[in-house]
């Protein structure tokens, strides 16, 4: 054994690389709007403070209805060349069921509001005094809850949550950031 790295699996691996890069790139240039404001049934939310009633920003609205337990509405938006919004499921058909439903909430979860630089999880765990990754799963969890609603199989969506729970650090950097123009 030379020590020299192996030419046809090197590549390879540049390849499919390459390949990956391109197949975000595609999928990112899906749009999904959402073209009125959509409430999501009362969801547990073991980490919002009782002291405080509720939260907005340009995407969403979320309000304390009783202890532990919120109401989130994802505000109406459009996704456009400039502002995509949503993307669908990254990587991954949007036509099984519940999906795409999932990720016409989820996608803005991750978005930016133009010119603050934090997602949307990151507002409200700020605005909140808690730890951003609780922020973060409360809105993954939320995917995968409207993911089984909407009828997906729950070993499909097993694997999509497990997807934006370990993906999205992964995959992110190759995607263009979006922006909410507030």
């Amino acid at each position: 054994m030379s020590g020299r790295p192996d030419t046809p699996t090197k590549a390879a691996l540049e390849l499919a690389v390459e390949w990956a890069r391109g197949a975000i790139r595609r999928d990112a240039q899906n749009r999904y709007s959402l073209k009125e404001d959509w409430a999501l049934p009362a969801a547990h939310c073991s980490f919002w403070p009782d002291a405080v009633t509720g939260w907005e920003s340009p995407l969403f609205r979320i309000s304390r209805v009783a202890p532990r337990i919120v109401a989130v509405t994802v505000r109406e938006y459009l996704s456009a060349p400039d502002n995509n919004v949503c993307d669908g499921a990254t990587l991954s058909p949007d036509n099984i069921p519940g999906i795409l439903p999932a990720a016409i909430f989820h996608d803005p979860w991750y978005c930016r509001i133009k010119g603050d630089g934090a997602k949307q999880f990151e507002l409200l765990a700020d605005a909140l005094g808690v730890p951003r990754r609780e922020t973060r799963r409360f809105g993954d969890n939320l995917f995968y809850a409207i993911a089984r609603a909407g009828g997906c199989p729950w070993l499909v969506a097993h694997l999509y949550h497990a997807g934006v729970r370990i993906g999205y650090p992964v995959v992110r950097p190759f995607l263009p950031d979006a922006e909410v123009k507030a």
